[in-house]
């Protein structure tokens, strides 16, 4: 059998934590494997040098324990959460900031929180919205953002 030639001493640790930016690309209302009712969330995040990544999050709107997790969520895109007639299409193309962490172990980021849109210097100096050409580095287009 031939070798793999994989170069153990070149791992790829993934992105590093931190604060990000993110945009919502897809949304759709299901039933999870739980019987519970949520979200499942694909996300567009990126960074100051463009380079970006696709985050997927799960949030459950059906358990009464859990529904600080949608109240967050609703205060990092605007929206708002004591809305009766809020619906998972309201999320679409929704942009906020959340700070990923990666699990031991685990090359991949997941969304340990999500940060209000009013948070004051919560913004780490890698990340910036293309939607706010005033932020932090400010210094990237929307079309220099790959997807």
């Amino acid at each position: 059998m031939p070798a793999l030639n994989h170069k153990p001493e070149e791992r790829n640790e993934g992105y590093p934590e931190g604060t990000y930016s993110f945009k919502i690309t897809s949304v759709k209302f299901c039933e999870f494997a739980s019987g519970n009712d949520g979200m499942r969330l694909v996300f567009d995040v990126w960074n100051k040098e463009g380079v970006g990544f696709t985050a997927y999050e799960n949030i459950v709107t059906s358990l009464a324990r859990v529904k600080w997790r949608l109240e967050q969520f609703c205060d990092a895109v605007g929206l708002d959460y004591d809305d009766e007639n809020l619906a998972s299409e309201d999320f679409e193309n929704k942009e906020g900031r959340a700070k990923f962490e990666r699990k031991p172990d685990s090359k991949w980021l997941k969304v340990d929180s999500y940060l209000p849109v009013d948070a004051p210097g919560e913004l780490d100096e890698a990340v910036v919205s293309v939607n706010d050409p005033g932020s932090v580095a400010g210094a990237i287009d929307a079309e220099d953002v790959p997807f």
